[in-house]
């Protein structure tokens, strides 16, 4: 290897070192002034942000990748067919990291998620917030299913996971999500007039932005084909066990306002609700 090494270096002009130094230059100076202008922008939302600051840094790596191959070709080459001999064995030391690199294919390919997104996969639960080719990181949410809460964690998950384990995306609407949550009650309580309350307090909650919601929502069903179910606020029984029933609340509320949303509609029932019996 060391023999290998020398060849190559001694085959490097001086013009290809300074494109090589240039290209990461621009890209280092790119990525520094577009994120100070996001970060001082006062009309992109947050959210916004953390999703063109991600792209923008994908996008260059990418060009900085493709710029190196481009200047390196014939050396890469002739490394490459050097070192064939020990080619398996590399794949087989990197079998991991080529698996992180084709989940993050299978990830882009499927566009599986997008930074903002509410996802679940192998256990883990939160909002994607950063993306790199080996690895995705996630804000969890919890703890549980029944709960819409920042832990105050975060976690970082390698790629390959995409591809030995399904995802569940929370909110394929991005802006909008159609949010299930359970209220526990008694048999003998009255969950006539449960059903009857909360449905009310999720109108309430929910009324000021349905418009809007049932508007995006239309167009993306036209525009994508899909089969989506009603988004007014529903209420359905659900019968856990002998000694607990549950009403199921689903309703249609903005992504980045879904504990605070849920919780009003929570607080609403309970300052109504008497019947528990």
């Amino acid at each position: 290897m060391n023999e290998l090494f020398i060849k190559w270096k001694e085959g490097a002009t001086l013009g290809q070192v300074i494109f090589t130094l240039g290209i990461f230059l621009s890209a280092v100076l790119m990525r520094f002034a577009i994120n100070q202008i996001l970060k001082k922008s006062k009309t992109i939302l947050r959210e916004n942000k953390r999703r063109m600051m991600v792209n923008t840094n994908s996008t260059l790596s990418f060009i900085v990748f493709i710029g190196l191959v481009l200047i390196w070709s014939d050396e890469l080459r002739d490394l490459a067919l050097s070192v064939a001999a020990i080619a398996v064995a590399g794949v087989i030391a990197t079998k991991e990291l080529i698996m992180c690199f084709t989940g993050t294919l299978y990830k882009a390919g499927n566009n599986v998620c997008s930074v903002g997104d509410w996802i679940e996969i192998n256990g883990v639960r939160g909002v994607v917030v950063d993306k790199t080719v080996t690895a995705t990181k996630l804000m969890e949410i919890g703890p549980g299913h029944s709960t819409s809460h920042y832990t105050g964690r975060m976690i970082t998950i390698p790629n390959s996971l995409f591809i030995t384990h399904s995802t569940k995306n929370e909110s394929i609407f991005r802006k909008y999500s159609l949010h299930s949550f359970a209220i526990p009650l008694s048999p003998k309580s009255d969950h006539k007039l449960a059903k009857k309350i909360l449905l009310e307090a999720a109108g309430e909650v929910c009324d000021p932005f349905f418009e809007e919601a049932s508007k995006y929502i239309g167009k993306m069903q036209e525009r994508e084909a899909l089969d989506i179910p009603e988004i007014e606020p529903r209420v359905r029984i659900f019968f856990k066990n002998f000694e607990e029933i549950q009403l199921i609340c689903r309703v249609t509320i903005p992504t980045a306002d879904i504990v605070t949303l849920e919780q009003k509609i929570k607080s609403r029932f309970l300052d109504e609700f008497k019947g528990w019996g």
